[in-house]
């Protein structure tokens, strides 16, 4: 007989750090301090929110989310009421029905009735909470309304409709508890409040593109997809924003084969939902029309437009040429920030394995006593810090959400960011950081010689563990992968030390080496401007990958067509070394295989055996088999490896 049978009571909980909450008939334990809002949302019960939003403190403003308590006096807002032992909710009482139909009609009152030519129709949360919540009618005549401003601009990037504004105060929050910039207050009272700027000033924030997603209505919109399309005319596909090596999630979001937008996609660990401007508004420019659309063969007297087998066949005889004739060492090897680790992989090896040559970049200049113990610190454990030393202002230039992050740690965990001058003494970084037993140190990569000093010196203060922010949207993965002269694979060491990127243009452009496979495009390649076309021009043999037109598909040797960010599947690594997929969003603008087929089939040609067909997955699975920081990592986790610092 059970002990319920037998008392005619429940039996006690145990104090598991949770409560036990009963909301419309559902029981359910959650942890102590949870919202009612979020236990419901646990359960699988929709509670309609406006002022709620899930990285913002409760201000309980909009009063859509009232549910009965038992024992309460009154309704109370499941935003900002914690869930109770023993608490019954109820959401699906007439007296909450009739309260939701009430605020929607006040909130309707003076709303503009402009649903079909606002750019949030489709995904704008007032005009679902109508269609499932609201009134079948208004008691108020629809002529009497109070106008505010319509299409007003804000700045390049935002364009606010005050009208549709239903003052949720979600806009000058966010500006005060994500960025701390305060640039959007309320002004006015009563009937005749309204959202503006202070003073009417510009917006100048480098977040400001975050405003229309935490808007939930059509006030604050997007300027540049202001009358573009409709979310249901849109194909989503996840992936990574391509503008630095941050690795915030975004949802990429297209329309009749061109992006349309960036959204934002939260990932806690490591954007915690929140774009910059540089990366949100980049969108555009994976639409030109300008690329690389067939193989191209040339030689003295004739370039030609050929299929992709002859192209692949051309490029393994001129490179085995230039090394029975000169040597494997006079061929170098470059690949991109911006190519897959599926790519890099691959490339590491034909390098290094097929071709055997030494010489292998991916950037210019070179990395001296590279180690993984640079990377320690991951982006959320940020957070976990007691003190932030930030060297120079490159980090958050390079990397712009690591200054909202390193905000919340400031404001909601109370750590002490620390922003000196990127060649601090380090007498003085250890005095301004000294009482601290947690510290964080992050860095530029320009910067690493000096950040090793600093670090070694704070760790007689406390703790250390450091971020060292790279270039390109896989740079750690380049690096992870060996695609450096000193430095091989999971950070080992190598047998013989080669050339770096710029060294290899120099030996190209004087003579020296003779043949060069590049992966491309290289946006640190082509910085070097004159040096990279020299080295293309002079160099016997190129064989290039590349998605648009420029100096490297005009001189190389057997070009191959590239393909963008969002036209290919595969992985990239993060600057935390967070290991994250990306996936085709677009159609590609060449009918040429992706490149892991092509380095597949080049690989082959060029002797090697038992490679597979080069599908970006099965490149996936022999890549994770070889490095066991990917294979541990798998899709969203950190590949963390113990090697010790190399020269």
């Amino acid at each position: 007989m059970t002990a319920v049978a037998e008392t005619g009571t429940p039996p006690e909980q145990p104090d598991d750090g949770r409560v036990g909450i009963s909301i419309d008939g559902r029981e359910l334990r959650v942890p102590k301090g949870t919202l009612v809002l979020d236990a419901a949302t646990e359960a699988g019960i929709h509670i309609p929110i406006y002022c709620a939003h899930p990285k913002m403190d409760p201000v309980a403003v909009c009063r859509m989310c009232l549910v009965n308590i038992e024992k309460f006096p009154k309704p109370q807002p499941a935003c900002a009421t914690v869930a109770g032992d023993g608490m019954v909710v109820r959401t699906d009482l007439p007296e909450v029905t009739k309260l939701r139909e009430g605020m929607l009609e006040f909130l309707l009152l003076n709303h503009p009735l402009d649903c079909p030519v606002c750019d949030r129709g489709g995904e704008c949360d007032l005009q679902d909470f109508t269609f499932r919540y609201g009134p079948g009618i208004s008691r108020f005549p629809i002529t009497e309304k109070v106008h505010f401003k319509k299409a007003l601009p804000l700045s390049e990037h935002i364009e606010l409709d005050q009208e549709r504004c239903i003052l949720c105060w979600r806009c000058v929050r966010y500006y005060d508890e994500i960025t701390g910039e305060k640039e959007i207050v309320l002004q006015q009272r009563g009937v005749d409040t309204l959202v503006a700027t202070f003073d009417d000033r510009q917006l100048e924030s480098k977040f400001q593109g975050n405003l229309p997603e935490v808007c939930p209505v059509g006030a604050l919109t997007h300027r540049k997809y202001r009358f573009v399309s409709r979310p249901w005319d849109l194909q989503r596909t996840a992936s990574v924003c391509p503008e630095c090596s941050y690795g915030c999630n975004i949802n990429v979001d297209s329309r009749d084969f061109e992006v349309r937008r960036f959204a934002s996609r939260d990932n806690p660990l490591v954007d915690d939902m929140w774009l910059c401007d540089r990366g949100r508004y980049s969108f555009d420019r994976w639409n030109s029309s300008e690329r690389v659309r067939r193989p191209v063969v040339r030689s003295d007297d004739e370039s030609r437009d050929v299929s992709v087998a002859e192209a692949i066949t051309q490029a393994a005889r001129r490179l085995r040429e230039i090394a029975d004739e000169y040597g494997a060492a006079s061929i170098g090897v470059l690949g991109s920030s911006t190519s897959t680790n599926e790519e890099l992989f691959l490339l590491e090896r034909i390098a290094r394995q097929v071709i055997g040559t030494p010489h292998v970049d991916h950037q210019l200049e070179p990395f001296e006593e590279l180690s993984a113990a640079e990377h320690e610190l991951g982006i959320a454990e940020i957070e976990d810090c007691d003190a932030l030393v930030v060297l120079g202002a490159e980090p958050e230039e390079q990397a712009p959400v690591l200054t909202l992050r390193l905000y919340k740690a400031e404001r909601k965990k109370g750590a002490q960011v620390i922003r000196m001058s990127g060649d601090v003494a380090v007498a003085e970084a250890v005095a301004a950081a000294s009482g601290s037993t947690r510290i964080g140190l992050i860095a530029d990569e320009t910067n690493r010689a000096h950040a090793a000093e600093v670090a070694a010196a704070l760790g007689a203060v406390g703790s250390v563990r450091r971020l060292t922010i790279t270039r390109g949207i896989n740079g750690r993965g380049a690096k992870d992968l060996g695609l450096l002269p000193n430095v091989g694979p999971a950070y080992a060491s190598v047998s013989e030390r080669g050339k770096n990127g710029r060294q290899i243009l120099e030996g190209l452009a004087a003579g020296e080496m003779r043949g060069l496979l590049m992966l491309g495009p290289n946006p640190a390649l082509e910085a070097a401007g004159d040096l990279l076309e020299r080295a293309v021009r002079k160099a016997a043999c190129v064989v290039a990958f590349d998605t648009r037109p420029g100096v490297v598909s005009r001189y190389a040797t057997v070009l191959f067509p590239g393909h963008a960010v969002f036209e290919k599947t595969g992985s990239v690594t993060n600057v935390e070394g967070r290991v994250q997929r990306i996936r085709a969003g677009l159609p590609p603008a060449s009918a040429t295989p992706v490149e892991t087929r092509v380095l597949t089939r080049l690989a082959g040609e060029l002797g090697a055996v038992g490679w597979g067909s080069g599908d970006p997955l099965a490149v996936n699975r022999l890549l994770r088999d070889e490095f066991p920081a990917y294979g541990r990592a798998g899709n969203g986790g950190r590949a963390v490896f113990t090697a010790e610092a190399v020269a």
